[in-house]
Order: structure tokens, then C-alpha cells, then sequence
């Protein structure tokens, strides 16, 4: 049962953005008919999408950009999101909550979340990412990140100005573009100056010993 579990974990995200394929949402949905977790698991997922807007500037889009975009949505044969891919739905989510903006606005009366860009690091160049804070809790999106060899993980560090480290979490990439991942944020958090992703054995290390693939500022 618990192998079963992690199978349907590895593939919440991408319900979570409609982007499985018919048949594989069909198994997921049953999962989650009896698991309260997964189901919690999903809806932060989904909060995800929404955090994403607030990483871009809210300016009005040109109303021909606008059009055209809502006329692609609008049609039938595109409107099945079952069909994209992890990368295209996040885009187009991303982009229909930008236009939405100024509703989103008005309407949360929360602090929102906070948006810390990632980029990509010696091991992976062409990666990218995005640390998205709220309430205590953070949430990974990547993307471009390879799978990692068998054995290895990624680990993700926070680091204060003496250059101390503490684990945020270990995850394993999927062979898709984009990936969501719970990451563990410290107590003490406005204390850290710097956040990195690093490759290290199975079960994570003490402190960092392999490459570093995404890195970022905190302040």
C-alpha cells in the first residue's frame, strides 16, 4: 500500500494541472477518493499555479495579445488540458492568473505568497526555478532539471552569512520539463542570505558534497 502511495505522489503535480493523460488522472482520481493527504497534496499544488502570478509584473496586457490568447483558450479542441504538457500548462495558467491580476487582488485580503527566482548552477546550467513562500511553508518549481542518477537526489540547502547550511529536504525529478517538491523552510528563515540545489547520495547528506545544480538569493 505504501509503494502504491508513492506512486500516485510522484504524480500529483501533474493532476493538479490537468496535464495526465486521461487514463492515468482516471487512477489518480480513485486514489485520492480515499486519501485525505493526496488530496490536501493536491490543493497546494493547484495554490502553486496562483503563487506563479505573483512572480511576474502586473501590467495590463495589450488587448491584442489578450484576445488572441482568450480565443485560444476558448476553443474546444484546445481546451483540454489533459493534453498538454507540464510545461504548457503551467504557462498557460500562469498567464490567464496574470490577466486575472488585479481580481486577485482585490479580492485576497492574505499577504501574498513571496516569489524567489532560482537559476541555474554549474551542474545544470540551463535550469531554472521558483522558491514560493507562504505562511511558514515553501513549495519548489523547477524546471530543466534532469533525472537524477540512480543512487543520487537533489538536496536542497538555505545558508546564512557564515556560510552554514541547513537541509531543506531531498527530492527525485521525474523525465518531465517542470516539478513541484514540498521543501522544509527553517524556523529562524529571515536569518538565511542564500539558497542552493545540490546532487547527493540517497537519504541526503549532513551537509553538501556534490555539485550544485540551482541557486538563488533570499536577501
Amino acid at each position: 500500500m505504501n509503494a502504491q502511495h508513492e506512486v500516485f505522489e510522484e504524480e500529483l503535480a501533474a493532476y493538479a494541472l490537468g496535464a495526465l493523460p486521461p487514463e492515468e488522472a482516471a487512477a489518480v482520481v480513485a486514489h485520492l477518493a480515499g486519501c485525505p493527504v493526496c488530496r490536501e497534496t493536491v490543493a497546494r499544488y493547484r495554490e502553486t499555479a496562483t503563487a506563479l502570478a505573483y512572480a511576474v509584473p502586473l501590467r495590463p496586457p495589450p488587448p491584442r495579445l489578450k484576445a488572441r490568447l482568450m480565443a485560444r483558450v476558448r476553443r474546444p479542441q484546445r481546451g483540454n488540458w489533459q493534453w498538454l504538457g507540464m510545461g504548457a500548462a503551467l504557462v498557460v495558467a500562469t498567464l490567464l492568473l496574470t490577466l486575472a491580476a488585479p481580481l486577485i487582488f482585490a479580492t485576497r485580503p492574505s499577504v501574498a505568497p513571496r516569489v524567489i527566482p532560482l537559476q541555474g548552477a554549474e551542474a545544470a546550467p540551463d535550469a531554472e526555478g521558483y522558491l514560493i513562500l507562504e505562511d511558514g511553508q515553501g513549495l519548489l518549481v523547477t524546471k530543466g532539471l534532469a533525472v537524477p542518477p540512480e543512487g543520487q537526489v537533489y538536496q536542497v540547502w538555505f545558508v546564512d552569512p557564515a556560510e552554514r547550511r541547513v537541509s531543506g529536504g531531498t527530492f527525485r525529478t521525474l523525465p518531465r520539463p517542470y516539478g513541484v517538491y514540498t521543501v522544509t523552510v527553517p524556523s529562524n528563515f529571515p536569518l538565511y542570505v542564500r539558497i542552493g540545489v545540490t546532487i547527493e547520495p540517497e537519504g541526503g547528506s549532513p551537509r553538501p558534497t556534490g555539485p550544485q545544480v540551482l541557486r538563488g538569493v533570499l536577501r
